[in-house]
Parts: structure tokens; C-alpha cells; sequence
């Protein structure tokens, strides 16, 4: 028996260590799984058993339970991967779970070596299973001391892209309030901050507006509103995304959605980071039915409500729909391209095209766009 969880300990101490995955602790489970999590690899979900478990009694067996609790934590749907070194053990697929046997003596599944590489030396027999469950033992706590030293700084680290984003729009909003002293009009005040105005940009050739129009905001209402929707919503995002990949995204989505306005609406003047946060969440839809979260009708219904809520905002009046719908065009293709699921890698060479031919054809379009001549 201590064999047996020698074996599950090899297994634990090789993810934990060189995969980063955190060990969930338990509280009166009455078999010897071991469960890991970390959203950042393919199987963020990992149980490593000795029990029989089969497609047939793994609903209704411990595993089943205790599966199902996890999984209620999360606000996405996972995969789950069980590693099992029972002999009598079987490979079977069954939703989102997949079980894999793994023996000291066998071959290891080439799906568990291009996953895990170095896994197929893993397990192994020892000549003294007690110092080896110590050794291994000492090696799990050390490593769960540096987790939770890490995990104590990630917790207290405030989402500094974020964060800049919305100092940026705050110190913007404020030099505009100053400004509206000079003329006595905030409208001019924020056209001479940066605001988006089509005479400007065509006559004027000031195109640089189609980029600090998203950081500017005249009315306190549509800043505080503007804010917590980044707050909410880019705390999300970059956590997800790479830093480089979170601020191209919020950039590329605010210009993308000024180009639209230019080619399609009259001569007016626009502000705000509606466009930036289209992009975000159009980053977000990606993310959701791409790994599955939409399976969760917590987490679905959500994400209906949010999009119909914005839908409806769009159509209000002196609410610029083609801004946020460039915006979220721009967010749905920068998220695919940003994506590591497989099932998205086939797309991305045609999203590739197919949003390179819109900027192409967006930038085409504007010499024929009306020269408005200042009054």
C-alpha cells in the first residue's frame, strides 16, 4: 500500500514542481486522490488515484462528488485529468474528464508525454518507500511555502495596466474641466484635449484623435460609469492576457472604433473608452465559449445580460453603435489571435485576413470621406 502512494507522491511532487499546480486540500476524503489545480495550463484540473474508477461508477463514486464541488468554484468549465496508477485501470474519455493510466513498468501514453514532458520518468520503484515518502514529503511542504508566499503577493499586486488606464482617463477628465475655462464650452475644451472630431481629423489630418478620443471624458456620469465597467472587466482580461496583449487589445479596439465613426457617422465629436471596453469584452466571449465557460448557465446567463445591456446602451441616442461595434470587432479577432486553445488554431489564419481586410478597407475608404472645411 505505502507503494502504491509513493507512486501517487512521484506524481505530485513532478506537477507541483515543475508545473506550478497547487495542491487542494480536502477535508475527510476517504480514498488517497490527490487533487491540483492551475488555470494556466491545458488540464487545469488534475486528480491523481489509485481507486478503480471507470466511465461506468465515476459519477456516482467519490471522485464523482468531489469533482462536482470543485468544479462549482469555478466561472469557467475545466477540463479534468486523472492519472491513475491502478493496474486494472483503463483510458476512457467522458465529457470533460479523461483518464490515463500510468504504471511504474508500462509505457506512458504519448498524449501524457506531449503534455507533460519528462513524465515517463516519473514514476518509478524504490529500494526504501519510507525515506522516499519523506524526501518527497519535504519537497511537497517547501514548494507549498513558496506558493503561498507567492500567492500572498499576487493577491495584494493591484491590476497595474488597469489601474493606468483609468489614471490616464481620470487626469484627462480633470485637464478637460480646467480647459473649459479657457473658451467657457467643455465641447472645444475637449476637441483641444484630444477629443474625437471629424473636421479635425480630415481637414486637419490629426488621425492621432482616433487614439486619445478614448481616454477623454467630458460628463462625470459617463466617466464613473466608464470605470467600473474597466474596473469589473479589465481586472478580468489581465489576468488572462499578457500585459502586451491587454494594453494592444484596449489600444487597437479604441482606434478600430474611431476608424468606423470616421467612415460612418457625420461630423461629430466623440469620446470615452466605450470602444476600448467593447474590445474587452469581445476578448471576454472569446475566452468564454472557447474554453467552455458558456457550458456553466450561471456564468451564460451573465454574460446575456451584460451583452443585451450594452446592446440597448448602444442604441440610446448620442451613443456612437459603430465606435463599440469597431470595438468589439477588434476584441473578438485580437482574442482569437491571443488564444492557445487547439480548437481555435485552424481560425486564426483566416481571422488574420479577414480583420487585416477590414482595417485595409476601413483606411481605403478615408480620402473619399467628405472634407469638412471649418467655418
Amino acid at each position: 500500500m505505502e507503494e502504491k502512494q509513493v507512486y501517487g507522491l512521484q506524481l505530485l511532487t513532478f506537477l507541483v514542481n515543475k508545473y506550478d499546480y497547487q495542491i487542494v486540500n480536502i477535508k475527510g476524503l476517504p480514498t488517497q486522490d490527490y487533487w491540483l489545480v492551475n488555470l494556466k495550463q491545458k488540464y487545469p484540473l488534475i486528480c491523481i488515484t489509485n481507486e478503480l474508477y471507470t466511465q461506468a461508477n465515476i459519477n456516482e463514486s467519490v471522485f464523482g462528488q468531489v469533482y462536482r464541488a470543485i468544479l462549482s468554484t469555478f466561472t469557467m468549465a475545466v477540463k479534468c485529468l486523472i492519472l491513475n496508477t491502478n493496474r486494472q485501470s483503463s483510458r476512457f474519455e467522458y465529457q470533460q474528464l479523461i483518464q490515463i493510466p500510468i504504471i511504474e513498468d508500462m509505457p506512458v501514453d504519448s498524449f501524457l508525454l506531449e503534455t507533460f514532458e519528462g513524465i515517463d520518468h516519473v514514476v518509478r520503484k524504490v529500494k526504501n518507500v519510507s525515506q522516499e515518502k519523506r524526501h518527497l514529503t519535504k519537497v511537497l511542504q517547501q514548494k507549498a511555502r513558496s506558493q503561498y508566499y507567492s500567492s500572498l503577493r499576487e493577491r495584494n499586486m493591484l491590476p497595474k495596466v488597469t489601474f493606468t488606464f483609468m489614471v490616464i482617463c481620470v487626469v484627462m477628465f480633470l485637464i478637460v474641466k480646467f480647459l473649459a475655462f479657457i473658451p467657457g464650452d467643455e465641447i472645444t475644451a475637449a476637441i483641444m484635449a484630444g477629443a474625437y472630431y471629424k473636421m479635425n481629423v480630415i481637414s486637419a489630418f490629426e488621425y492621432w484623435r482616433l487614439l486619445t478620443s478614448g481616454f477623454i471624458h467630458i460628463d462625470m456620469w459617463h466617466l464613473l460609469m466608464n470605470m467600473i465597467a474597466l474596473m469589473n472587466l479589465g481586472v478580468v482580461i489581465e489576468r488572462r492576457l499578457k500585459r502586451s496583449q491587454y494594453i494592444i487589445t484596449m489600444l487597437v479596439s479604441i482606434i478600430v472604433g474611431n476608424l468606423f465613426v470616421l467612415i460612418g457617422d457625420g461630423n461629430i465629436v466623440t469620446v470615452g473608452i466605450s470602444g476600448g471596453l467593447f474590445g474587452l469584452l469581445g476578448v471576454y466571449s472569446v475566452l468564454l465559449f472557447s474554453e467552455g465557460g458558456y457550458k456553466n448557465p450561471r456564468i451564460l446567463s451573465s454574460y446575456i445580460s451584460t451583452l443585451v445591456i450594452n446592446l440597448f446602451i448602444s442604441m440610446m441616442p448620442n451613443i456612437s453603435m459603430l465606435g463599440h461595434l469597431g470595438g468589439f470587432i477588434s476584441g473578438l479577432a485580437l482574442g482569437i489571435c491571443f488564444s492557445n486553445q487547439a480548437k481555435l488554431k485552424s481560425f486564426k489564419r483566416h481571422v488574420y485576413i479577414a480583420f487585416g481586410a477590414v482595417l485595409i478597407g476601413c483606411c481605403a475608404c478615408i480620402p473619399f470621406v467628405s472634407r469638412i472645411t471649418p467655418v
